[in-house]
């Protein structure tokens, strides 16, 4: 075998094939790379996508000759008639053949290095992409050998080879036009689908099922091959078993096993978490522990209608449904064409939803919840603004899904009170931005947020109320408002608290103030500078503060907790046993509290300024024991316990949409956390952020750009072209 393959790959070097299709390959690739990666600083494998519809007319070119040429030149009979199988003849040649493409695949395995050097890399992702290329790439090489096993035409199996391979490119949406349900003619046709296995690896995923696929397919086509030339090598008497029987016999049983190989992986695939690789950043394709956790728990059957046939439904949706059927067998995913049921929608709500929406229903509790499909994604709106289209900035399939199944279930819902009427800055979304994160965190245990006022209220009991946010106030509270508070936590109530101290510098805030100080929570006015150059955003200065979660509800965080023109708190005086105050987030012995920030001449400690370090994010426990009355048998006494929560940020502006998306989501995700706990429900509840699908932007350099453009997309490929115009050369010389 290492023989034919020396042979091989020697001849193809000195006919200037093998450097014309290395040179083609990485000339095209470069192309898309500089575009797209080095001009428009993008990190997707641009190269990859592009490569894949070129190899359908490239590798008929590399292969064409592999056999054929030697069934027309008569030399296949040394072949035919060698001491050495033919399998390791055909191992030989297409292992010569396979090293020739891996020449410009390893190339493009430099492109993900050198992007490297201009900011975060996915490295997952991009080496995916470039791992399914070369498994769809050899797979290509196999086919084109067998075709020109049967041919003596160069020119015949070229285009055979490329018919053939369109149409493996093509066979998933030739598959979809026959019938979008699927039957068994688009069964056998989507057995030779060979482009929809590479999607998962374009999209970050690696499955077993897929490379399986494509090894099964290379292994299959060289089997084929070397049943194409044992039919040649001998010749048996028509009295005994003909080559034609035993090929034909063999080559059922081969196929039936490549088809019932690939069954099982697609089971094992659909069944099976271990079998699926999610490498993507943000683990698009995957469902959180929480998730698996609440779905292992279910005890009555959920079915997800959704209204899409399942060929043409988001492939990124489908993977997450594949999830959750899973993590439960009380899952159940059935997919409504809506063409064939267009009233479908009827039985679980009068407004049809959009296609690719999912309605969620409960056999027992005979709930129904849709998820639009319009939700599915959140758009990013601002985008359309410069462009002229929106995109969706965030996929929020899980978060979407979990509040369905958790409504479905439960028997009551919860409010929680947004405290109004003192010029809240969260509301101002000319400051910083919207809250809609927050909103859309606590929307998902299932809670409706409700404004209110507190001079309209005398009291806010636990029953009727989770938690109350109190966010931002520029103006004091009456002392009756925050003795509604006040009485509303004693009585084990909850309570969200973001501080302005930007707007209302200088405003006496008292009563306002007098509810942390019930709960040991001491508010330092001024607003705090960070100096640790390591810990404020480089963009805006030392007013923009991070900090690392230390604990609780801050631990665990993909990102800093970022807390811009925040207050310093700290704990109070009061040591009682009953309050544990935590710290989750706080600055460096280097940050400085400006007293007057407004006057200040520098960042540093001046007169009246006070030195850190400062908590910035802290929570607060009361438990409050309670006796009941007093057992006239037992003569025991009942005692219960009331437990109180408050969760403190230093500033309001954290929980602003802008400056939550600057950290992915850490701000919220605190709040998240702490809601876990502060809202009780009769099933379990969790409320998953959605997961950002923006792209990292790298910050190329012009020059950068300019001499990595010249080396991929020139330089490389004429070296190789002009070496090979040389070697062909000097070889027609001598």
């Amino acid at each position: 075998m290492l023989a034919v393959y020396k042979k091989e790959l020697k001849s193809y070097f000195t006919s200037v094939i093998a450097c014309l299709f290395i040179a083609v390959t990485t000339l095209i690739a470069g192309i898309f790379f500089v575009y797209y990666n080095l001009n428009n600083g993008l990190t997707n494998m641009y190269a990859v996508y592009e490569c894949l519809f070129i190899l359908v007319f490239t590798v008929p070119i590399l292969t064409m000759r592999i056999i054929a040429d030697e069934r027309r030149q008569k030399t296949d009979q040394l072949i035919l008639t060698a001491p050495v199988t033919v399998g390791k003849i055909v191992l030989g040649k297409f292992f010569a053949l396979v090293t020739i493409f891996a020449i410009p695949v390893f190339i493009m395995c430099l492109y993900p290095l050198i992007l490297s050097a201009f900011g975060d890399m996915t490295f997952g992702i991009a080496y995916t992409n470039i791992l399914g290329l070369f498994l769809y790439g050899i797979s290509f090489i196999a086919i084109g050998m067998f075709i020109s096993s049967v041919t003596e035409s160069q020119v015949i199996s070229a285009i055979l080879s490329i018919v053939v391979l369109l149409l493996g490119y093509l066979m998933g949406s030739l598959t979809s036009m026959i019938s979008s349900e699927g039957n068994i003619l688009t069964k056998i046709l989507g057995a030779f689908d060979l482009y929809s296995p590479m999607q998962n690896f374009l999209n970050g995923m690696i499955k077993i099922s897929d490379i399986i696929y494509y090894l099964s397919v290379v292994l299959l086509f060289l089997f084929l091959t070397c049943q194409s030339i044992q039919k040649r090598r001998w010749d048996v008497s028509k009295k005994t078993i003909g080559t034609g029987v035993f090929s034909g016999g063999m080559i059922a049983i081969i196929v039936a096993i490549t088809v019932f190989v690939n069954l099982i992986a697609g089971i094992v695939s659909e069944k099976s978490s271990w079998a699926s690789i999610d490498v993507t950043s943000q683990k698009l394709f995957s469902i959180s522990e929480k998730t698996e956790n609440m779905l292992a728990k279910l005890d009555t059957d959920i079915t997800l209608y959704v209204m899409s046939s399942e060929s043409a439904m988001d492939d990124t949706v489908k993977k997450t449904l594949d999830r959750y059927k899973m993590a439960s067998d009380h899952i159940k995913v059935e997919y409504k064409d809506t063409t064939r049921y267009p009233n479908f929608y009827q039985e679980f709500t009068d407004t049809a939803p959009s296609g690719g929406s999912i309605i969620v229903y409960n056999e027992k509790t005979k709930k129904s919840k849709v998820v639009d499909y319009s939700e599915i994604y959140v758009t990013d709106s601002s985008s359309y603004y410069y462009t002229g289209q929106s995109t969706a900035s965030s996929y929020d399939c899980e978060g979407q899904l979990d509040t369905a199944i958790a409504y479905v279930r439960t028997e009551n819902s919860q409010k929680i009170y947004q405290v109004e009427g003192h010029d809240e800055a969260v509301l101002d979304s000319t400051n910083f931005g919207t809250s809609s994160n927050l909103t859309d965190i606590i929307e998902k245990y299932n809670c409706e947020v409700e404004s209110i006022k507190l001079v309209n209220k005398e009291e806010i009991t636990v029953d009727e109320c989770a938690a109350v946010l109190l966010l931002g106030p520029e103006k004091d509270y009456t002392k009756e408002e925050a003795q509604v508070i006040i009485d509303y936590l004693n009585a084990g109530g909850s309570a969200i608290v973001a501080l302005e101290n930007t707007t209302s510098m200088g405003v006496d805030k008292p009563n306002f103030y007098s509810i942390l100080k019930e709960y040991n929570v001491e508010v330092l006015d001024g607003i705090i500078a960070e100096n640790d150059a390591s810990y404020y955003s480089p963009q805006y200065g030392p007013f923009y503060a991070f900090a690392e979660g230390i604990t609780g509800y801050a631990s665990g965080l993909t990102s800093y907790v970022f807390t811009p023109y925040t207050a310093g708190i700290k704990e109070g005086s009061n040591t009682s046993d009953d309050i544990v105050y935590t710290a989750l987030a706080g600055t460096s012995s280097d940050a400085v509290l400006k007293t007057d920030a407004m006057n200040s001449e520098t960042y540093e400690k001046e007169k009246g300024d006070k030195q850190g370090p400062f908590d910035t994010v802290a929570c607060v426990t009361i438990t409050t024991t309670k006796k009941g009355e007093e057992d006239e048998d037992s003569d025991e006494t009942e005692v219960s316990s009331i437990t109180s929560n408050l969760l403190v940020f230093g500033s309001v502006y954290s929980l602003s949409d802008t400056m939550d998306e600057y950290v992915q989501g850490s701000n919220t995700q605190v709040v998240n956390n702490a809601l876990s706990e502060y809202i009780d429900t009769d099933v379990d509840t969790i409320s998953v952020p959605a997961k950002s699908m923006e792209t990292t932007q790298l910050n190329v350099t012009e020059s950068g750009s300019r001499w990595f453009g010249i080396l991929i997309s020139i330089v490389v490929p004429v070296i190789v072209l002009i070496g090979g115009i040389g070697v062909w050369v000097r070889r027609r010389k001598y």
